[in-house]
């Protein structure tokens, strides 16, 4: 992809999020302080299940690995979908923009599919593409009967793909703390999450 189709695309996804929240459809609170932006999250202690993800270049490892000593910003998508998942994709790429450098630095970033039946590596390579999705931007399937293990574990209901909520959560394995929102969640919200976690590690 171009510099220019890089930059119209990172304008496009600007213009998309601007709109949702404009809209209402974003949990975002102005200018306040970090703990009233993250105010709207449910805080909630989760074991996940220490399945075998396998991700877009086709590698398998188990998911205690892949999130061991990591912060983890997650959603939930799939390849063919048309409605939602857009919107959370342009939110990643948002994030990925201005988490910039701090990504891969004990941060990273998931994206796992609620259709793992149908997104093979190969599909989720080619989407991943499509986004610019950076090394640290991971897109995850796996074995259908695991992930449904994983998505019950972080919340996700399991039934038709295109029925799936706009889940996303900030948290980490090392302390099962995670926070989880329902609906369209503005970046620098999520951010702070972030920060807020990390500031407690210290």
């Amino acid at each position: 992809m171009t510099k220019r189709c890089k930059m119209d695309s990172v304008k496009l996804n600007a213009i998309l999020i601007l709109c949702l929240m404009v809209s209402g459809w974003f949990f975002s609170y102005g200018n306040a302080a970090t703990p009233s932006r993250i105010s709207a999250a449910h805080e909630t202690q989760l074991t996940l299940p220490d399945i075998v993800v396998r991700d877009s270049f086709d590698r398998e490892q188990l998911l205690s690995h892949l999130l061991k000593d990591q912060i983890a910003i997650v959603n939930f998508v799939f390849t063919s979908c048309s409605t939602v998942c857009p919107i959370l994709s342009a939110t990643m790429q948002e994030l990925e923009q201005q988490l910039g450098h701090r990504l891969g630095n004990g941060l990273i970033l998931l994206s796992i599919s609620v259709d793992p039946g149908n997104d093979t590596p190969q599909k989720l390579r080619a989407h991943a593409e499509k986004l610019s999705a950076g090394v640290h931007w991971h897109w995850l399937t796996g074995r259908p009967a695991e992930i449904a293990q994983l998505l019950k574990a972080f919340g996700v209901p399991v039934g038709r793909p295109e029925n799936h909520p706009p889940v996303v959560l900030v948290g980490e394995v090392s302390t099962d703390r995670w926070l989880r929102w329902v609906g369209i969640t503005a970046p620098q919200t999520l951010i702070d999450a972030v920060d807020v976690l990390v500031a407690e590690k210290r």
